[in-house]
């Protein structure tokens, strides 16, 4: 979304995403290095853009939810 100021990648081992971390992302093709993920576990991942007026941000609906497994 090209007129999005940044987004919010949500990351947890439940599949139903509930009390995941967030970890921010200023560009929708950026690559950001997420720190203590446990190995052989499958994680579930959904994205949201927001756009910041003043001290407020607007954001999107989440997105889709992917599963990702680490090595």
């Amino acid at each position: 979304n090209k007129a999005a100021d940044g987004y919010e990648i949500q990351y947890t081992l439940k599949k139903n995403l509930t009390g995941g971390k967030i970890a921010p992302a200023k560009k929708a093709n950026s690559s950001i290095m997420l720190k203590n993920l446990s190995s052989g576990k499958q994680y579930y991942v959904r994205v949201r853009a927001y756009i910041q007026k003043g001290k407020t941000k607007y954001y999107s609906a989440w997105s889709g939810a992917g599963k990702v497994k680490i090595k």
